[in-house]
């Protein structure tokens, strides 16, 4: 398998566990994982771009920064949300933005599952 199948392959693992995560109410998991899936997107656009795939969060975020700012701006605070799933309390309006960002994002780079 290519970097760009696992990435979708991920992609998809990670949709399919927030959804269900969502539909029984686990909050911090469907968090976890609309994250982990707006990562994946972020990765393929990345890998498109240079070839590369970020090696942590400081690399992935730096590399967004320079080369798609827009979404940059846009999973920047999203990222603030998924760490609070460590170790605070999250709320059904966190999940809600998590969300819209994962699937705004997948809009953007005209990703196609």
């Amino acid at each position: 398998m290519d970097q760009k199948e696992l990435i979708i392959s991920t992609l998809k693992e990670y949709l399919e566990s927030a959804k269900d995560d969502e539909s029984k109410g686990r909050i911090k998991s469907a968090i976890t994982m609309y994250f982990k899936a707006l990562i994946e997107i972020c990765d393929f656009l990345i890998y498109n771009k240079i070839l590369k795939i970020p090696f942590n969060h400081t690399n992935r975020f730096e590399l967004l920064e320079r080369f798609f700012p827009e979404i940059y701006r846009i999973v920047s605070p999203l990222f603030k949300i998924y760490r609070k799933t460590y170790s605070q309390e999250v709320t059904k309006e966190d999940l809600d933005n998590v969300k819209k960002g994962t699937f705004d994002i997948l809009k953007k780079s005209n990703f196609n599952l």
